[in-house]
């Protein structure tokens, strides 16, 4: 097995970004990984910091519209840049009040929002807003993708299910006993904790932002769950880089 692509989303249901290279942190995952979040104005995420379920936030679930934007992050210089549909375009500094807020209302005119519903840019403490708490980082098996691609008729774009490591040279649906399990990646270690459940935010395509596929009925339809890909947490930190072998350990 090796490990094919990294990716990372440095806001919460906003397009992400592959990486040449990457070092993993224990307990904390991949750097600046769903490090932000748009927060609702109506939720209990507003003032940032603590992890927060999805219900607290902007999220592709409901607004589909969110996979129509794309963005760009510089990890050095914190500067972050946006653009959508009909020319919307933004940039700032995510660690300035104004660049955040330039961000926000670029978000909040694509999706058509009063000033009241305006979301806010909000950053995570240590554990960025993944919707698992524990496992901060995700591992997607590509042949268990293709043999759902396989039964649909299509080939499907990885980038729907948002996950963080896309493998290579694994059986289908064989990560699914591997919770529990160590697994090394390059010179890191993990634990995978569980198998990641889908939800709708997986029916939108994030090409176009509309939802194409039913996603989760095709998951039970055609193998009896509704689920793809697991969830790992990083035990010993190091580098990795596409080409890693990925080997399971127990």
């Amino acid at each position: 097995m090796k490990l094919h692509e990294i990716w990372r989303y440095p806001v919460k249901s906003l397009s992400g970004e592959r990486l040449d290279r990457a070092v993993l942190n224990p307990g904390i995952g991949l750097p600046h990984d769903r490090r932000w979040a748009l927060a609702r104005p109506d939720g209990d995420a507003t003032a940032g910091g603590a992890w927060a379920s999805k219900a607290h936030f902007y999220v592709l679930v409901r607004e589909h519209g969110l996979a129509e934007l794309r963005c760009q992050f510089d990890q050095i210089s914190g500067q972050f840049s946006l653009t959508g549909p009909n020319g919307l375009k933004a940039e700032g500094n995510l660690a300035a009040p104004e660049g955040r807020a330039a961000i926000e209302e670029a978000v909040a005119s694509h999706l058509g929002l009063s000033a009241a519903d305006k979301p806010a840019l909000v950053e995570a403490d240590s554990l960025g807003y993944f919707d698992a708490q524990v496992g901060p980082v995700s591992i997607l098996n590509m042949n268990s993708l293709r043999a759902l691609g396989t039964a649909l008729g299509q080939d499907l774009d990885p980038l729907r299910f948002r996950m963080n490591f896309l493998v290579e040279g694994l059986d289908a649906w064989a990560e699914m006993a591997w919770p529990e399990k160590r697994v090394r990646i390059g010179k890191a270690e993990l634990k995978v904790t569980q198998i990641t459940g889908r939800c709708k935010a997986t029916h939108v395509n994030p090409s176009t932002g509309s939802a194409d596929i039913q996603m989760v009925r095709a998951l039970k339809d055609n193998f009896g769950h509704t689920q793809l890909g697991v969830y790992a947490e990083v035990i010993n930190g190091g580098p990795i880089q596409p080409g890693d072998a990925v080997e399971v350990l127990d």
